[in-house]
C-alpha cells in the first residue's frame, strides 16, 4: 500500500459523513432531518443539495485514488460551508436566536472550515496543481 495523501483525510471524513445524509436526502427525512427542521422543506432544494453533496461524496470517493485531481472538491467545500456560516449561521446567532440554528450540520461545517485548509495546506496539493 502506497503511503496516504494527508488530503485523502478530507475525502475519507466526507465519506463518512455524507453517506448518511445523501441516504437522507434521497430516501430518509430529506431536508428536514438534515437540518433538523429549521430549513423549510421543499422537493427542489432536496434536490438541489442532495445532488451536491452526492457529487462531492462521488468526487470524494475517486479521490481516495486520485487525491491531486479531485483536490478542487475540498476547496469548494470549504467555500460553500464558510459562506453558508457566514450568511445563514452567524446573523441567527447575532440576532440572538441561538435555537433557529441547525447545530448538526453547523458544528460538521464548522469542523469542516477549520480543518480542511490545513489538510489542504499540508498535503501541498495545491503547489502541482
Amino acid at each position: 500500500m502506497s503511503r496516504i495523501n494527508i488530503l485523502q483525510i478530507a475525502f475519507i471524513a466526507n465519506i463518512f459523513i455524507l453517506v448518511p445524509v445523501c441516504w437522507n436526502m434521497f430516501l430518509g427525512s430529506g431536508v428536514g432531518g438534515v437540518f433538523e427542521g429549521k430549513v423549510d422543506e421543499s422537493v427542489g432544494l432536496r434536490l438541489l443539495v442532495g445532488s451536491l453533496w452526492l457529487a462531492i461524496l462521488a468526487g470524494s470517493i475517486a479521490g481516495l485514488w486520485a487525491p491531486r485531481f479531485f483536490a478542487p472538491i475540498v476547496l469548494i467545500q470549504i467555500f460553500y460551508k464558510s459562506f453558508w456560516l457566514l450568511v445563514f449561521v452567524l446573523p441567527l446567532l447575532m440576532s440572538g436566536r441561538p435555537g433557529d440554528v441547525p447545530w448538526g450540520i453547523s458544528i460538521t461545517f464548522m469542523a469542516i472550515v477549520l480543518i480542511y485548509p490545513i489538510l489542504f495546506w499540508l498535503s501541498r496539493t495545491w503547489q502541482s496543481v
